[in-house]
């Protein structure tokens, strides 16, 4: 009985311990503190069920105050960065606090590829498009404009005269046309590495076209690349920087930078870091 009552005690203890392993070793989808997603339908983008990031300052939900927003297309792969980047500058009492909005589609690489060329481009270009459907950006800034602000105002403590739009790539093409076309739907532009060569440089087309009509743009705008971006990228954006300067603006503060030894992809942290301080500094 002793011989038997020991060996149950020895099968128990080994039992418990693999169950403790096995426990351990379960693997789970990680996730960010202080963040959350849900999807919203677009009726301006036909069929599209976005997918929507958002992360919250640290003391959100001790804290009746509102916040400016940072919204940002490429949130598949950029909410993890630039929310921890804004975290970490949010801790150091860098920036003020914020909340960080990231646009994206939840179905991985491919899907993302094809439809940030549909949602972020102003216009046709069979040349640069890579083969994917294009110049879907009109109806991409109907929904960030009538159905995604007004959803994040209404569920969250915001600040809505100080929203910010940034992006880099396409998305820094998408909020150069945004910039030109519609500036008052945001109060300041963090444009980085925009893909300007795009449509034989439409965007500096629309830039004169504006400086014709119009001899203000009260927005805050900080546009940054790298010494090492893509050649469609670092000749187009000086250009269009010089022209922005000889316009010489009422209203408009402009900061921009390049950032030395930096590529297309490597360059990104840098200018979010950079876009980030300027237009939240404490």
């Amino acid at each position: 009985m002793k011989t038997f009552c020991l060996t149950a005690v020895i099968v128990l203890l080994l039992s418990g311990s693999l169950g403790i392993l096995n426990a351990q070793n379960v693997k789970e989808k990680a996730c960010l503190d202080n963040s959350e997603q849900f999807n919203l339908t677009s009726n301006y983008v036909k069929g599209e069920n976005f997918r929507i990031q958002v992360g919250l300052p640290l003391n959100y939900a001790t804290s009746n105050k509102s916040y400016p927003v940072f919204y940002f297309a490429d949130g598949d792969y950029g909410f993890g960065i630039i929310k921890g980047i804004a975290d970490l500058l949010m801790m150091g009492n860098d920036i003020k606090d914020i909340i960080v909005v990231g646009i994206g589609y939840g179905k991985g690489f491919e899907n993302w590829q094809i439809k940030r060329t549909r949602d972020l481009t102003p216009t046709i270009d069979t040349i640069w498009n890579q083969g994917f459907v294009s110049g879907g950006a009109n109806n991409f800034i109907k929904f960030i404009k009538y159905e995604l602000i007004p959803t994040i105002n209404k569920n969250y403590r915001t600040i809505p005269d100080s929203n910010t739009i940034g992006g880099g790539s396409f998305g820094g093409l998408l909020n150069s046309y945004i910039l030109f076309t519609q500036p008052e739907l945001f109060k300041n532009y963090l444009i980085g590495s925009p893909f300007l060569i795009w449509d034989k440089k439409i965007i500096s087309k629309l830039e004169n076209e504006y400086f014709s009509k119009h001899k203000e743009l009260n927005c805050n705008v900080y546009i940054y690349c790298g010494s090492l971006d893509l050649e469609g990228v670092i000749q187009p954006t000086k250009d269009l920087i010089q022209s922005i300067q000889e316009h010489n603006y009422k209203g408009l503060r402009l900061a921009t930078h390049v950032f030395e030894g930096e590529t297309h992809t490597s360059v990104a942290p840098f200018y979010f870091t950079s876009g980030l301080k300027a237009i939240f500094k404490q």
